[in-house]
């Protein structure tokens, strides 16, 4: 039976590393998504096709893995200070 005290949950931090690599993941998922869009739209110019390809392909797997990383870092600061 419950003695009407609200007990505090333990909350454990998140993975940053791991999150950030999940993000890398996602950015490449969707990198490669939009790539095969272009190539299947056939609006992918031949001459600058390797720039194009591996310039988002960059972009897209650092802004994932910066936003996940971000992320997990910030909730668990806010986590650790609410403490």
């Amino acid at each position: 039976m419950s003695s009407g005290r609200i007990e505090k949950k333990t909350v454990r931090p998140w993975n940053t590393p791991g999150l950030a690599y999940l993000g890398a993941c996602l950015g490449i998922a969707l990198a490669t998504a939009h790539h095969i869009h272009h190539v299947s739209a056939g609006d992918l110019s031949e001459n600058n096709a390797v720039v194009h390809i591996f310039g988002e392909l960059f972009a897209a797997t650092s802004a994932g893995a910066l936003l996940l990383g971000i992320v997990s870092e910030i909730r668990n600061r806010l986590v650790t200070r609410g403490d």
